[in-house]
């Protein structure tokens, strides 16, 4: 399979704290990637670097064969105008533990937005596409409610729809059943495990460790900054290598 993202010796600080240390990480279109770890590990970090909504040190991101963020003058390099960041980080879908919904917009509307702005998509076909993902994620008979007259599972599947319906070369998922109630949290992880089996290219962070290793193709076990281990999930889950992993394993079980 051909690699959609590489990612090569990424490193990211926030003052004097490194918090990614030279990340290496290749996902293959259609292949569904979790990545697993304590908090503070730097998972969430590294989808922020990959949606360019956060700037890093050191390191390329590539995806499908495109550098992304910087541009190499000489031995430097300078960060991209606004307008083809806008025009990168569309080539991604990220999905936020918050939904980050608009309260005035009707959940179809909320899908439509970005394709309206961004994509400049006319309205009724705007619309047909909304209709589309928001029924495809379980949501016909709730596209003209608001919000407010949504539960948290309902209102996280508007925001994966939204997500999709701008057509992402890569899906990126974050924590995002940490805000859901327990009883809404299968709901949503239904709806993403739908999405793994119709092929949609997935680079999940996640503490839902069942869902990981049932969804996944590959896990990654990531530890102060740094891949620590990665590999199939019954690898990762049933033979873990370092201590480390297994340590952190043992705490998830409760």
């Amino acid at each position: 399979m051909a690699h959609l993202l590489q990612i090569r010796a990424l490193t990211k600080r926030f003052h004097d704290v490194e918090v990614l240390k030279g990340v290496d990480l290749e996902v293959a279109e259609r292949e569904v990637v979790s990545i697993i770890g304590s908090s503070g590990s730097g998972k969430t970090t590294l989808l922020r670097c990959v949606n360019l909504l956060e700037e890093f040190e050191g390191g390329e991101i590539q995806l499908d064969g495109e550098t992304i963020g910087y541009r190499a003058q000489g031995s430097r390099r300078k960060r991209l105008p606004d307008r083809e960041l806008s025009r990168q980080r569309a080539m991604t879908g990220m999905v936020f533990q918050s939904f980050n919904l608009f309260p005035h917009l009707t959940a179809a509307g909320n899908v439509m937005l970005g394709l309206r702005k961004v994509r400049r998509i006319p309205k009724d076909e705007a619309r047909a596409i909304a209709e589309r993902w928001l029924g495809r994620v379980g949501l016909s008979e709730r596209m003209d409610h608001y919000p407010s007259q949504l539960s948290g599972g309902q209102q996280q599947r508007v925001a994966i729809a939204r997500a999709l319906a701008m057509n992402p070369k890569l899906v990126l998922l974050d924590e995002v059943t940490s805000a859901l109630d327990p009883e809404l949290v299968q709901e949503v992880l239904t709806t993403i495990k739908s999405l793994a089996d119709d092929g949609a290219t997935l680079l999940i962070v996640t503490h839902e460790m069942r869902f990981a290793r049932d969804v996944s193709h590959r896990v990654v076990f990531m530890e102060q900054g740094r891949i620590a281990e990665e590999g199939p999930p019954a690898e990762i889950f049933g033979n873990p290598k370092s201590p480390r992993l297994a340590e952190f394993l043992r705490s998830t079980r409760g």
